[in-house]
C-alpha cells in the first residue's frame, strides 16, 4: 500500500504556526500526525538531503 505523507504547516485559531505531517489515506481523507521539534527537524533536513553529521 503506498501512501501519501507531506510535511504542512498550519496556524491555530489562537494564531500560532506549527508544523504537522498531512497523510492521505484517501483522494479526501487526511489524517494530521503531529511531531516533537526533533522529529520535525529529521523530517526537514532529509528533505534538504543535509547530514549534519558527515564531515
Amino acid at each position: 500500500m503506498d501512501v501519501k505523507a507531506t510535511l504542512k504547516d498550519g496556524v491555530s485559531k489562537s494564531g500560532n504556526s506549527y508544523k504537522y505531517v498531512s497523510i492521505m489515506l484517501t483522494d479526501t481523507l487526511e489524517k494530521r500526525v503531529f511531531l516533537d521539534k526533533a522529529e520535525i527537524q529529521l523530517l526537514e533536513l532529509k528533505n534538504k538531503e543535509v547530514n549534519p553529521f558527515r564531515k
